[in-house]
């Protein structure tokens, strides 16, 4: 019989597995939430331009040569070319027989995970022993990768994303773009695949306007990479991919019409740069948001200027800098730069712009890479501390978000739904009247009204409920209660019916948000007694029309009530101003 003998190493070997474990066990917190989250709320229904992707799928069904095609996958759209958004429908069309926002969704919210993976190999390659290499390692040691990856994925999995999370384009475009340029820098940094990267490159610049700062910075990496080892020739290859590439992006581009005249003062654009750096800060259960978001961004940005300037000071002392570093200083490059150029561009609509859920990643991501560079430069007894620390805090940030955006979630999933069905039935009837090409195209989504769709056609039948708001101020309906207790389910709470002799409408109503600390933390209900809805009086036809309740319980049991009261909405005889639109 064999004995193993209690040495250091066997000690050591049963720790690492017991690392391993834990760490599995851990990321598969934040990865199952997420896609659990994702699929209670995610629904099959288009969002503003959106709806483009269905004419796109038409345009290109008429178009008769290949050069006219060609045009329909790469014309412009706002300020991108969203050649990689329309490839992707095109393929869930043809593969499917319909496409699904759903799919996009999916597809974008992958990424998410393709980011995570990324640092997981960075991790798995970040031995700060092995720092001075003077070659590129090849080999990535998993365990230590998947050992240190978990607070990595509890800041880039969780609902501070909730906007993209639940927006097809905004899914496949705003995230995957991304995740390429990040592939861009890893590639650039570990490997000498100079034609793969060129290619992903390209695909970056292709999915979304701000991919093209991958050029930039892949150059600045080459260039320091070029010094270093008197090897010019990848540089050659990319600066002349750029110009080719930057060239044909900007042939025949017109400016879109939208962003503000006003670019604010120094002031704003220094502190709208900072509120975006560290937009995750939102998440937190404070009183001040925008102070938090521009203290987070404040320190991040430090710390990451900090270590770009060691990076820097490193190559100039002529120290060979490791992949790891290109790694570091290629991604810093990207996130600040990205910042610079939203704050540029946004700042004029007010820092609250700036720390939208549509922004949120590239925060997350300056707080990751912070940690991945401190879990790289220390030694071994100081990693578990800095995991440790990093993990709480990531935890703490992926809790808060879950709560913090839990309203907007449900909000949004309400209003996709309440759209569909006004956009769906427009006769007095409850009969569809959505085009032919658009359903050959698409489905509906299912939603909480469909068991009750021919009953909403009638009369409410139950007591009486009056509102105890509705007012008409500048062309706007205000209607609200200040009794109603809303559950925070998917689908649960009061809705808006309008009732008149040519059509019905439905309309969402947000309930009012509880902001004692303890529902921040989730020890008591998120929502107060009561709602309030606005109804734009351009939103419905012209008429008068009967208000009724519509309540769906927590268990999707629906009941409606009449108020006795009616608005009437009037032709609006000037006529609203259109936004410019190049799609």
């Amino acid at each position: 019989m064999v004995t193993l003998h209690d040495t250091k190493l066997s000690r050591q070997t049963h720790a690492r597995r017991y690392d391993l474990w834990v760490a599995v066990s851990l990321l598969l917190i934040p990865v199952g939430v997420f896609w659990y989250v994702w699929s209670i709320y995610a629904v099959n229904v288009p969002k503003w331009d959106d709806h483009v992707l269905k004419t796109f799928l038409v345009n290109l069904d008429s178009e008769t040569s290949v050069s006219g095609k060609l045009y329909q996958f790469f014309k412009q759209h706002n300020e991108h070319r969203i050649v990689y958004d329309r490839l992707i429908t095109w393929l869930d069309f043809r593969l499917f027989g319909k496409f699904s926002y759903l799919h996009l969704m999916l597809m974008g919210n992958l990424s998410l995970m393709g980011l995570v993976i990324i640092f997981g190999l960075v991790l798995g390659q970040s031995d700060s022993q092995l720092s001075n290499s003077l070659t590129r390692r090849t080999s990535v040691d998993l365990e230590r990768g998947l050992v240190y990856l978990p607070p990595v994925a509890y800041l880039i999995l969780n609902l501070s994303h909730w906007e993209n999370m639940f927006w097809g384009m905004a899914a496949l475009q705003n995230f995957t773009v991304i995740f390429w340029v990040f592939l861009v820098i890893y590639l650039l940094a570990y490997t000498k695949k100079i034609g793969a990267t060129l290619l992903v490159a390209i695909v970056a610049s292709l999915t979304s306007g701000n991919g093209l700062l991958v050029w930039p910075v892949g150059f600045a990496m080459l260039l320091l990479q070029t010094i270093s080892r008197a090897n010019v020739k990848n540089l050659l290859y990319w600066g002349g991919s750029a110009m080719a590439v930057i060239t044909l992006y900007f042939w025949g581009y017109e400016k879109p019409a939208g962003n503000p005249p006003s670019k604010g003062s120094l002031l704003d654009l220094i502190s709208g740069w900072l509120a975006f750096t560290g937009s995750a800060a939102e998440a937190f259960p404070v009183k001040s948001v925008l102070t938090a978001c521009v203290v987070l961004g404040g320190v991040s940005f430090t710390l990451i200027l900090g270590v770009c300037l060691y990076i820097l000071k490193k190559w100039l002392s002529k120290r060979t800098l490791s992949p790891f570093d290109y790694f570091v200083l290629g991604s810093a490059a990207f996130l600040v730069g990205t910042g610079a150029v939203v704050a540029w561009t946004r700042a004029g609509f007010g820092a609250n712009t700036l720390i939208t859920s549509r922004y949120k990643l590239y925060s997350v991501l300056t707080l990751a890479l912070i940690y991945v560079y401190m879990i790289g430069q220390t030694r071994a007894l100081l990693q578990k501390i800095v995991a440790g620390l990093g993990l709480v805090f990531s935890l703490i940030l992926m809790g808060s978000s879950y709560r913090s955006y839990q309203d907007d979630t449900i909000w949004w999933r309400q209003w996709l739904l309440t759209n569909q069905f006004n956009w769906t039935y427009t006769t007095n009837k409850p009969v569809s009247t959505i085009d032919a090409h658009t359903a050959h195209l698409i489905d509906n989504s299912p939603a909480f009204y469909d068991a009750s769709l021919a009953s909403l056609y009638s009369p409410a039948s139950g007591p009486s409920l009056p509102l105890s708001e509705l007012t008409k101020m500048s062309g706007n309906f205000t209607l609200g209660d200040s009794t109603t207790i809303t559950p925070a389910a998917p689908d649960a709470g009061t809705y808006i019916l309008l009732r008149s002799s040519q059509r019905l409408y439905l309309f969402q109503t947000t309930p009012v948000i509880n902001q004692a600390w303890r529902s921040r933390v989730g020890l008591s209900d998120l929502f107060k007694k009561g709602f309030s809805s606005s109804i734009s009086e351009s939103a419905v036809v012209p008429a008068t029309y009967h208000v009724e309740r519509l309540i769906v319980q927590a268990d999707g049991a629906i009941e409606r009530h009449p108020t006795g009261q009616t608005i009437t909405a009037i032709a609006n005889s000037q006529a609203q101003p259109e936004i410019k639109k190049n799609w």
